[in-house]
């Protein structure tokens, strides 16, 4: 196991932190917006906003975790990270394919997608070197 966090994981911190504070932002400040863009059919403004407080919070995380240099610090965050996004991809696409809905979704999904494989991938590199 390595001690030291790589660089690649730590560029991958800063970015689940933008990206995070870009969803964080929609959800909290613009659900009905982010609603009528999506296309999704429900409107459930307090709903859309605790998620936006929940990417709120997974992007301090990351700052945090970013800020970091031991990897003993950040497991957990990335382990967090990992089902995270598990459980969010399933979610994600069996609400894309149960609820017609715009492109943009399946675009969100690939995010999710992309980190999940990430935050993997950092987890095994970082565990399995020696």
């Amino acid at each position: 196991m390595k001690e030291e966090i790589s660089k690649l994981l730590k560029i991958g911190f800063l970015v689940h932190f933008f990206v995070s504070i870009i969803f964080g932002l929609t959800f909290t400040v613009a659900v009905e917006y982010y609603v009528s863009l999506t296309g999704w059919p429900y409107l459930d403004p307090v709903t859309g906003r605790v998620l936006g407080a929940v990417f709120l919070g997974l992007a301090v995380a990351s700052l945090l975790a970013w800020r970091e240099t031991k990897w003993a610090h950040v497991k957990i965050i990335v382990q967090m990270e990992i089902v995270w996004l598990a459980i969010g991809t399933v979610v994600q696409i069996w609400a894309t394919f149960l609820y017609p809905v715009l492109i943009i979704m399946w675009f969100q999904s690939a995010i999710f997608i992309f980190f999940l494989v990430a935050f993997t991938w950092f987890y095994y590199d970082q565990e399995m070197a020696k």
